[in-house]
């Protein structure tokens, strides 16, 4: 008996050991000159912010998996301000002083466009691969179409303006007269950026009309208040009147993280149109900190939701409770900021080396990696403006065919509690996907989510 338990009580300690040093195995730490990586954007923006902080998480996790071909990975970010001129200068730091190798740029258009011809000039110099972290302006893309040996080593993380058109067609066509009642007329609230140009005006060499005349004469919706916002802009209680005067049945306000929705919101709840049904595009709003911003003053609202906790892909559910853990809010960048830094891992990979940039630059444009909303891939057709974009639409039929597997993005709406509901999905293509998680029959109306 004593002999059995001196046994039990060695198997015990033995077992005990394997699963003490077992557990906190690592990797054998790379070696060498480091592999840089960069982020140029503005440090203090809740948009641009997580961006960076998710991206480092992402270098200190290969890091402790072993590296990149063996040598370690740095990570530096440069602080825009948010303004064009530092762009440039932090872009130049991070090339001349810092040796980065792969360098994004904060999702504004604007600033993404400087960027690209401070990196085209100093190119040559420094090769480097340069990645636009969300912008839609088509200028970026339809430039390497252009001149591909200037410009052929810029990407874009996201898709460009004309591939919104498919979805706006859904929102319109088929979500709202889905959820309300009635909705027969929208009022806009536009980003005044860069970026909504091409909406406000249209986009003529594509044939694309303006949203709101494509709303009006295609889909049969009325547009009765139209106006641009300043970005940072608070002053929307004069706005909001004038939207209520107008008696739209939806206001949607074309958004980004650059706007300060914040506001929005609170003046909404406290203006004559409290009980309009609103609408986000995205931004600070497609997180549960938008809820803590506002001081609960979201109940009703409606937008893109990008807290997702349900297993779109094998990789969605650990990058959901990552950047919980961490308390990074993950707007729709932050989830491709991520999935860039991985992305960026295979490419080094194929090419095996940094050293050779034609070889890294043939590697961005056909490979391909799963990320939290889908797969991360860039389009090879030299199409204006999607060649060198994240692949999401085909760029033959951009209107109607979205690729397979391309940014499953969920529709929700905050209700008691700051709970995010998600109603619905963002196109038809994922539709049998979001019925697993998602009712139109759940969606309130602003009065009644704030009498829950």
């Amino acid at each position: 008996m004593a002999k059995s338990i001196r046994y039990l009580v060695l198997c015990a300690l033995v077992l005990s050991l394997v699963l003490t040093f077992g557990s906190t195995a690592t990797a054998e730490a790379p070696k060498g000159e480091p592999i840089v990586i960069g982020y140029v954007g503005f440090v203090l923006s809740p948009g641009t912010r997580p961006c960076m902080e998710i991206q480092r998480i992402a270098v200190e996790e290969i890091n402790q998996a072993g590296g990149v071909l063996g040598r370690p990975l740095k990570y530096v970010t440069a602080d825009n301000k948010g303004q064009t001129s530092l762009t440039v200068e932090g872009a130049r730091h991070l090339l001349q002083t810092e040796g980065v190798k792969f360098m994004s740029i904060e999702g504004r258009t604007e600033i993404c466009l400087a960027a690209q011809e401070n990196s085209a000039a100093m190119f040559k110099e420094y090769p480097h691969i340069l990645v636009f972290n969300g912008p839609m302006g088509m200028e970026l893309t339809n430039r390497i179409v252009d001149d591909y040996e200037r410009y052929r080593f810029c990407f874009r993380d996201w898709d460009p303006e004309p591939a919104q058109y498919a979805q706006m067609r859904y929102f319109f066509k088929t979500m709202w007269p889905q959820i309300i009642d009635k909705f027969e007329s929208v009022a806009i609230l536009w980003e005044d950026l860069a970026w909504t140009k091409a909406f406000r005006e249209g986009i003529p060499e594509l044939g694309l009309p303006s949203w709101e005349e494509w709303w009006e004469k295609d889909l049969g919706i009325d547009v009765v208040f139209s106006q641009a916002a300043a970005p940072r802009g608070t002053m929307y209680l004069p706005i909001l009147q004038q939207m209520a005067r107008a008696k739209p049945d939806v206001i949607y306000y074309i958004s980004s993280w650059f706007t300060d929705t914040e506001s929005f919101a609170k003046m909404w709840t406290d203006s004559a149109a409290r009980d309009i049904n609103l609408s986000f595009y995205g931004g600070v709003s497609q997180t549960s900190n938008f809820w803590q911003m506002t001081g609960g003053k979201t109940l009703g609202m409606l937008g893109s939701w990008m807290e997702i906790d349900v297993p779109i892909t094998e990789k969605t559910i650990p990058f959901y409770e990552l950047s919980k853990k961490h308390n990074i809010p993950t707007q729709q960048h932050v989830h491709l900021a991520y999935a860039d830094i991985y992305f960026f891992k295979k490419v080094m990979e194929i090419a095996g080396s940094v050293d050779d940039i034609d070889r890294l630059i043939t590697a961005m444009e056909t490979t391909e990696t799963e990320f939290s909303l889908g797969t991360m891939a860039y389009e090879q057709e030299r199409i204006k403006p999607y060649f060198h974009s994240k692949k999401r639409v085909d760029p033959k039929n951009p209107l109607k065919v979205t690729y397979p597997g391309q940014l499953y993005q969920p529709i929700a709406q905050f209700q008691k509690g700051g709970e995010a509901k998600i109603i619905c999905g963002s196109c038809p293509e994922h539709e049998e996907f979001w019925n697993q998680y998602a009712s139109f029959d759940d969606y309130l109306t602003p009065a009644e989510a704030r009498n829950q």
